[in-house]
């Protein structure tokens, strides 16, 4: 940057020396600008006083600049930027199993409830007995369809003394049967406990015609009560 020295823009006093560093940087700029403008015109000498209307040729230049800027800028962006190749196509996933419909997966239902209070004291230990002997409602006989399958679910609750235990299955045509729910208490528990129990089973495909669902028990020890109990089936497409 030059020496400090007598400035002569308008905004600054001809006779007074620019000693600040900042201040003389921007008696600098204007006087090169008036330059720069003066010689955009052909008007310039170094005499030459600035005008006025040298600021709006200086307005003017810098738009123009500013715009030319911009549209470069737009057009080298168009220029360099491009979209890649696509990439090939992934393959197609396999095909899921289509669901049943669900209009004929259960073809029929059938329910048996019954609320009495069955003792079982009276039965041998350690075999299975069929709970229809005590209540028929626990014996269902169904006619299905050819491959149709059957769902038999069965909930109760019983009433335990300690000691005592008592195991309860579903059976299907006297081949198949379910697991069973065990119930059971002992020392050094005491008193009455009401224990809930619950156990289902579905069969494999069936052949057509009757075919019969009931519930079994095993007294295991003690005098258990079988109480509230439902009895579900269903017969549901294969």
């Amino acid at each position: 940057m030059p020496p400090a020295r007598a400035c002569s823009h308008p905004g600054f006093d001809a006779d007074e020396n620019v000693d600040s560093e900042f201040t003389g940087l921007l008696c600098w700029g204007f006087n090169t600008a008036r330059k720069v403008v003066n010689l955009s015109t052909g008007s310039y000498s170094s005499g030459s006083a600035w005008k006025p209307d040298s600021w709006k040729l200086l307005a003017l230049f810098m738009a123009i600049a500013l715009l030319a800027g911009i549209i470069g800028a737009a057009l080298s962006a168009q220029f360099f930027v491009r979209e890649g190749p696509q990439g090939p196509q992934g393959e197609q996933g396999l095909q899921g199993v289509p669901g049943l419909d669900g209009t004929d997966a259960i073809l029929q239902t059938v329910q048996r409830r019954n609320q009495t209070q069955i003792a079982i004291d009276g039965y041998v230990a350690m075999q299975w007995f069929n709970l229809s002997d005590a209540d028929p409602s626990m014996k269902v006989s169904i006619d299905v369809q050819q491959s149709s399958k059957v769902l038999a679910l069965f909930s109760s609750y019983q009433i335990l003394e300690p000691p005592a235990s008592v195991w309860i299955r579903i059976v299907v045509d006297d081949v198949y049967n379910s697991s069973q729910y065990i119930c059971s208490t002992g020392p050094p528990a005491s008193g009455t406990y009401q224990i809930p129990g619950h156990t289902e089973f579905l069969t494999d495909s069936l052949d057509a015609g009757l075919h019969t669902i009931t519930v079994q028990f095993l007294r295991e020890v003690g005098s258990p009560l079988i109480m509230e109990r439902t009895l579900t089936i269903l017969e549901m497409q294969a």
